[in-house]
């Protein structure tokens, strides 16, 4: 954990936006990298074109914190959808086992003191409600 926040911490300039704010911004995702790319060809080869209010050094700046961000996020995208897969088959591994405890309990529930009131907390997991007829879901 705390090599993520050292990471949070070294990236202070990330934004939290709300979801109304992320609505009014423009939206230029991957398959408009190439368009920057040209744009930023022609703001280095064209200066001349630009009035005083476009800030070239600012483009480049966003040009180049985009393309890193970008680049960081396609790593960061893999590392969650691995960390994702690794926590679900871990905890299929920890149910599995965790059946195995649930059936060891309930078998031994009788034998051993207090062992049915545990044995009823995790029971209390697998309760079902009455079962509804299909003429009742309509």
């Amino acid at each position: 954990m705390k090599l993520v926040a050292d990471i949070r911490s070294r990236l202070g300039f990330l934004l939290n936006l709300q979801a109304e704010e992320v609505t009014g911004l423009v939206k230029a995702g991957k398959e408009l990298t190439p368009f920057l790319a040209e744009c930023r060809k022609v703001v280095k080869s064209h200066p001349e074109i630009f009035t005083g209010a476009f800030d070239a050094q600012e483009f480049e700046r966003d040009f180049l914190l985009s393309e890193s961000l970008g680049t960081i996020l396609d790593q960061v995208d893999e590392l969650s959808e691995a960390l994702r897969h690794t926590l679900i088959a871990v905890r299929s591994d920890t149910l599995v086992a965790g059946l195995d405890v649930y059936a060891a309990t309930k078998m031994h529930r009788d034998k051993i003191p207090g062992l049915n009131v545990v044995a009823d907390n995790l029971g209390v997991y697998f309760k079902r409600g009455p079962r509804q007829t299909a003429k009742a879901n309509r």
